[in-house]
């Protein structure tokens, strides 16, 4: 083989890995626009296996709930004892809209269906053994690392960053309501203490002596930052719900000790 021959077949080489690199980019844009999906990496440790993606703040406001109001929880008290403390709120809100410079770890989420509280649902099989997940998963290649994971119909419960959560859904009320209220155990308002947007805008002003409009913008925007999550299902399949349960109720555990 000449010189000219190598030189075109690393030419040929080097156009078909840029189109395939180009269709794989559209591909993924297609993905990151559809509507309740989200394009997902499935990982799996000590026999859990889960699903890690990114979402904006907003997406996190809206979808994800505290871990005491997962139906499977009830009324266990090493759950309930477990509550976030809702005094942290405000300083916790505080630090994303008054820091440039600030940074959360991921949420650890549990993905529920209405189906796992009703024994008589089709999902579950004549030994009481779930026929599929409480996560709606679609592989995207042969070895299913990738997925498009389909939250429609999904509820999401937080198991670690109950605390992040509280803050974020802070940020949005300040944000959308022009105050937060300092809150009390429970997560009752404290109407004599709270903090105004124009009050933040202000305290942000006079310790870092940007101009007010330039702050305006940046909270403007702080909502669509986006925050790394991990899914794992409340029930597996071939799981029992006693099963399940026993599997989420440690691992909620776990990670408050952790």
């Amino acid at each position: 083989m000449d010189t000219q021959e190598s030189a075109q077949i690393i030419d040929f080489i080097l156009q078909r890995e840029e189109q395939d690199r180009q269709a794989l980019a559209l591909l993924l844009e297609q993905q990151r626009e559809k509507a309740g999906h989200l394009l997902s990496l499935q990982v799996s440790m000590g026999g859990i296996f889960s699903f890690v993606t990114s979402v904006d703040l907003r997406w996190v406001a809206g979808q994800v709930r505290f871990a005491a109001g997962l139906p499977m929880f009830g009324e266990k008290s090493d759950i309930q004892q477990r509550q976030p403390d809702w005094k942290r709120q405000l300083e916790m809100t505080a630090y994303l809209a008054t820091r440039k410079h600030h940074k959360f770890p991921p949420l650890l989420l549990v993905g529920f269906q209405d189906w796992i509280c009703d024994e008589k649902a089709e999902e579950w099989g004549v030994d009481n053994r779930a026929m599929q997940d409480s996560i709606t998963v679609i592989p995207m290649e042969p070895k299913g690392s990738y997925c498009d994971l389909d939250f429609t119909g999904t509820k999401f419960y937080v198991v670690d960053g109950q605390h992040r959560l509280m803050a974020i859904i802070g940020l949005r009320d300040l944000l959308t309501k022009g105050v937060l209220y300092e809150s009390k155990t429970g997560g009752y308002p404290i109407k004599s203490s709270y903090i105004t947007r124009e009050e933040l805008i202000e305290q942000i002003h006079r310790s870092t002596n940007e101009d007010e409009g330039t702050i305006h913008s940046r909270l403007e925007g702080l909502m669509d930052e986006r925050i790394g999550i991990e899914i794992m299902p409340a029930v597996s399949h071939g799981e029992t719900y006693e099963e399940a349960l026993l599997r989420l109720r440690q691992t909620f555990v776990d990670m408050q000790r952790s």
